[in-house]
C-alpha cells in the first residue's frame, strides 16, 4: 500500500487521529458491539488488513490469547502494537490475499489450513481491493476468494466488515440510520430504501464490489461511517 494512499498509509493514520474520537465514534461503537456478538474470544485471531486498528475495539482484541496480523504497513503495525502491547502479537507482511489468488499460488487458504482453529477477521479491507485493480482482475479475485477462501472459513468463527458503498455526504446533513439489520443480504434497492428512504431522490454512490462476496443467506448488518466532514461510507458486516 502506498505510503500516502488516501485509503491507507500516513493519510489514513492522520485522518484517524483527527476524527476517531468524534466523527468516527458512533461507527467504532457499533463495530465493537457487533464484534462482541460475532467473534467471541478464543486462542488465536488472524486479523487480515487491520491497519493500526483505529476502528477495532482494543478491549475485545485483548481477550484473545494471541493475534496474528496480516498487515504490510510497518507504521500501522507499530501503532497497533503500541495499543495492544500486553498480549502476544505476531505479524506477516507478505501479500496472502490478492496476488496468490490471482496467480494460483498458495495464499491465505494455505495459512488457514495450517491454523484450523484460528478465528478470522477481515478488517475493513475487502472493499478497498477494487480501487487498486482492473475490473478483470477484481472479477478473477472474487471468483478465487469464493472458491478458495470461503471453504476454509467453514467450521471456524469468522467475521468481515467492509465498504459496500461510499458517497459524498456532509456531516451537517440529516443523519442516516447508524445501523441496519437484515436476515439475509438485501438487494441494492432494499438497502438504498432503508438508508435514504423509498421516496427520496436518486443518490449516487460508489460501489466497492463486495455485494454477494459472502453467502447471501447469512445475516447482514450495515453501518454508516462518516469518514470525513464531506464523505460517508456504508459498511457491510457479515459473520459465520
Amino acid at each position: 500500500m502506498a505510503l500516502f494512499s488516501p485509503t491507507g498509509g500516513l493519510v489514513y493514520h492522520l485522518r484517524a487521529r483527527r476524527h476517531r474520537e468524534r466523527l468516527w465514534l458512533p461507527f467504532r461503537r457499533a463495530v465493537a458491539a457487533w464484534l462482541a456478538e460475532a467473534l467471541p474470544p478464543g486462542e488465536e485471531l488472524i486479523l487480515v488488513g487491520p491497519s493500526a486498528g483505529h476502528c477495532l475495539p482494543s478491549e475485545h482484541l485483548a481477550r484473545f490469547e494471541r493475534l496474528l496480523l496480516l498487515e504490510p504497513d510497518a507504521v500501522a503495525r507499530f501503532l497497533f502494537r503500541r495499543r495492544l502491547g500486553s498480549i502476544p502479537i505476531s505479524h506477516m507482511t507478505d501479500d496472502l490475499l490478492v496476488s496468490p489468488l490471482l496467480s494460483g499460488a498458495p495464499g491465505l487458504d494455505a495459512l488457514l489450513q495450517a491454523r484450523p482453529t484460528a478465528r478470522v477477521l477481515f478488517c475493513n479491507l475487502l472493499g478497498q481491493l477494487q480501487l487498486d485493480s482492473s475490473d478483470e482482475q477484481h472479477t478473477g479475485w472474487r471468483d478465487a476468494f469464493q472458491r478458495r477462501i470461503l471453504p476454509e472459513l467453514r467450521g471456524r468463527r469468522w467475521a468481515s466488515f467492509h465498504d459496500r458503498w461510499s458517497l459524498d455526504r456532509a456531516a451537517s446533513e440529516p443523519p442516516l440510520p447508524l445501523e441496519l439489520r437484515f436476515a439475509r443480504a438485501p438487494s441494492d434497492d432494499e438497502l438504498g430504501a432503508s438508508l435514504f428512504g423509498a421516496a427520496g431522490p436518486p443518490v449516487a454512490v460508489l460501489d466497492h464490489g463486495t455485494a454477494s462476496l459472502f453467502p447471501e443467506a447469512a445475516p447482514h448488518r450495515y453501518f454508516t461511517w462518516q469518514l470525513t466532514a464531506d464523505a460517508l461510507h456504508v459498511v457491510e458486516a457479515v459473520s459465520g
